[in-house]
């Protein structure tokens, strides 16, 4: 589903994928650094380009570009299965740098709240995607159950959506020239 503004934070930019963005898309999510976290990677540029011709006319599938403050593409993120008053959040994928990273998560949270009016959020994360645990570990997530994604072990996370995290109190403090 196309999502017709674009979200602002201090560090990124979040605009709906488009077909123009199908190469990019293409391109990182195949990566050797990201393709093992990724999920199930298109097999080619056609089969990325048909996916997104899929996606973009999908309801309440949200996928989103982000940008560096250069207008750079620099990553990816998702938020979809929305049912109720909740989503999953993930397709995530990034070149970035954790304050970028974490900014994204940021914003796609506050699109759930603010636009969608949505109260939690779920995610799985494979298990050999530690950088990412990582990153929920220091957020104070805890994973609720082991399950399997796509035939590979993950972690499954529920999330009560808040706008006074300890991640977004940390975000506040970062500096604009940190990047």
């Amino acid at each position: 589903m196309v999502y017709d503004g674009v979200i602002k934070g201090r560090f990124v930019e979040l605009k709906s994928i488009t077909l123009d963005d199908a190469q990019f898309s293409y391109d990182i999510r195949a990566d050797e650094k990201n393709r093992d976290t990724v999920g199930v990677v298109a097999k080619s540029l056609e089969e990325q380009i048909n996916y997104l011709k899929w996606q973009i006319n999908e309801p309440d599938d949200y996928y989103f570009v982000v940008f560096n403050r250069k207008g750079e593409k620099i990553g990816l993120i998702g938020l979809y299965d929305i049912q109720g008053d909740t989503a999953e959040i993930g397709r995530e994928v990034s070149y970035g740098n954790c304050v970028e990273v974490i900014e994204s998560e940021i914003l796609v949270e506050d699109f759930a709240m603010d636009v969608l009016g949505l109260k939690k959020l779920r995610s799985v994360i494979y298990a050999n995607n530690t950088k990412h645990l990582n990153n929920q570990k220091h957020a104070g997530a805890k994973p609720v159950k082991k399950v399997i994604r796509s035939g590979v072990e993950s972690y499954y996370f529920e999330t009560v959506l808040s706008k006074d995290t300890p991640t977004r109190r940390k975000l506040a403090k970062v500096g604009d020239d940190f990047i």
